[in-house]
């Protein structure tokens, strides 16, 4: 049997090749190692998040200077393993409770990992096989990477089987092996678990299109209750009603993102029923719906009037936990929060520019561009953090790449003041005329001051940086005429 099933991983032909007939066929296969009889899947466990007030972060936060909820977090982790789930929001609260130090995750995972819990492997592997280079597969670290999610795995844990599976069809930290790898997640998707079964339907290339729910396989999930499938068919819907309907159907199998989805979509019209949709995804910890609600009780209008509406209570001391504990479970939303409250001293939290670093920094690397925006310019200019040129250029470019105009600005600035580029401010004008061409109406007004003060092979022409003025005006209004000022009097300095 194992034969046959490797042989159908690796000869699925592109989805529109396919004949229904060849769908059966593949639904058959599938029935041999999936769970029985079509029957709904437990409801995902709903916790009510709540949090003690602000308390100053703690002297030592390492876990051997906090045993007691230590031994709390390493139970959270077990009953992970037991229920075969990869919801570390529980964990991650035991954290911030004792701490009140969102970066001390890592060290209390690690401490986990060295002791053997299978479920922080997992966790400590996937953080460092992110975004790996090409490179970098087989290096010393990747490969030590590699063997905690294999040791995760080899205990039964379906999310590290899954990781296992992908590093072995890759080659990441380990030799490419197909046959193993189908192994790893025949064994996660025979559990019951949805989300490998999901996983499986995508790397097979049967789970790609709206048309694919009439696939027997996909609509053997979605009768199993599989509200991972469900959701991802709400990404692709044609029609906004066939949208919804998707996400209503998700939401009532306990998805926590389309609940999330559903409350965004009603922000406006329905402010109550919108509010009452986000608690619910936060009481099945949603990561996004933390962010949202933590956002929502931290505006800086305590008397917003959609916010009134709903309901929503003005809460900083609540709502920077919530954004908190949406930050240490992956949202990097929230790490850009983090950030700029941190380096601006806002919504009660003082400056701190090297903490504020250390979560744009953290957002960069999980792949946001707007937080490697910002530590790009942390690193350029040394504010909070050594200057590194070399490093702030890598991460504005990768950011520029991923189309974000504001870094195309900072480049224009790196390539004018001469940090890490020729000074060229000619070159400088060139950025900038791309980042206005990609939408960011800021550029005018950068280009007006270059244009205005001149530079390195460029002479000052101050008529037509008054034109540049005027062009942002259209969109900025008074602001524009304002930076203007600004930059002329106090010159350009710029900060994320």
């Amino acid at each position: 049997m194992q034969r046959v099933l490797s042989f159908l991983a690796l000869s699925v032909l592109p989805v529109a090749a396919q004949s229904i007939a060849d769908d059966q066929a593949f639904a058959d296969a599938v029935k041999q190692f999936l769970p029985g009889p079509a029957t709904a899947m437990p409801a995902p466990k709903k916790t009510e998040l709540t949090f003690t007030p602000d308390a100053a972060r703690a002297a030592d936060t390492s876990p051997a200077a906090h045993p007691e909820a230590y031994a709390r977090f390493i139970g959270h982790l077990d009953q992970q393993l037991k229920d075969n789930t990869y919801d570390f929001c529980q964990a991650m609260r035991e954290i911030l409770e004792a701490t009140n130090d969102e970066f001390a995750v890592m060290s209390w995972m690690e401490k986990a990992a060295a002791e053997g819990n299978p479920v922080a492997c997992q966790f400590v592997g996937d953080r460092r096989l992110t975004r790996v280079a090409r490179d970098k597969m087989q290096a010393p670290e990747i490969k030590e990477a590699y063997a905690l999610v294999r040791k995760a795995a080899d205990a039964g844990y379906d999310a590290a089987k899954i990781n296992v599976c992908m590093c072995m069809k890759m080659g990441i930290g380990t030799a490419q092996d197909e046959e193993a790898a189908d192994k790893y997640m025949f064994e996660a998707c025979r559990s019951g678990n949805m989300i490998p079964r999901y996983k499986w339907l995508q790397m097979n290339g049967r789970l790609r299109s709206w048309e694919d729910r009439e696939r027997p396989e996909v609509a053997a999930e979605i009768n199993r209750g599989n509200h991972h499938v469900v959701y991802y068919l709400s990404s692709v819907a044609p029609t906004a009603v066939e949208q919804v309907g998707m996400l209503r159907q998700a939401a009532e199998k306990g998805n926590p993102e389309a609940l999330y989805a559903l409350s965004a979509l009603c922000s406006k019209k329905a402010p109550k029923e919108s509010y009452t949709l986000l608690k619910e995804a936060v009481r099945l910890h949603s990561a996004d719906a933390l962010f949202a609600l933590g956002s929502a009780m931290t505006d800086g209008d305590p008397d917003n009037p959609t916010l009134k509406e709903a309901g929503v209570e003005h809460n900083d001391a609540a709502g920077r936990a919530f954004i908190k504990l949406a930050s240490m479970m992956g949202n990097v939303s929230a790490s850009f929060w983090l950030g700029s409250v941190n380096y601006h001293g806002h919504c009660g939290m003082p400056v701190d520019k090297e903490r504020a670093f250390k979560h744009f920094d953290n957002g960069a690397l999980a792949g946001n561009p707007t937080c490697g925006t910002a530590a790009g310019i942390m690193l350029l200019r040394g504010l909070g953090v050594p200057q590194d040129t070399r490093k702030g250029l890598y991460y504005l470019n990768v950011a520029a790449n991923a189309g974000v105009p504001h870094a195309v600005i900072m480049l224009a600035y790196a390539q004018h003041e001469g940090l890490g580029l020729p000074a060229d401010t000619k070159a400088a004008c060139k950025l900038l005329q791309e980042a206005a061409a990609l939408g960011q109406k800021r550029a005018y007004v950068y280009l007006a001051y270059l244009t205005a003060k001149g530079g390195n092979n460029q002479a000052a022409d101050p008529r037509t940086a008054e034109r540049y003025v005027r062009m942002a005006s259209l969109d900025m209004k008074d602001e524009a005429k304002t930076l203007y000022d600004k930059l002329m009097t106090e010159g350009w300095n710029p900060e994320p």
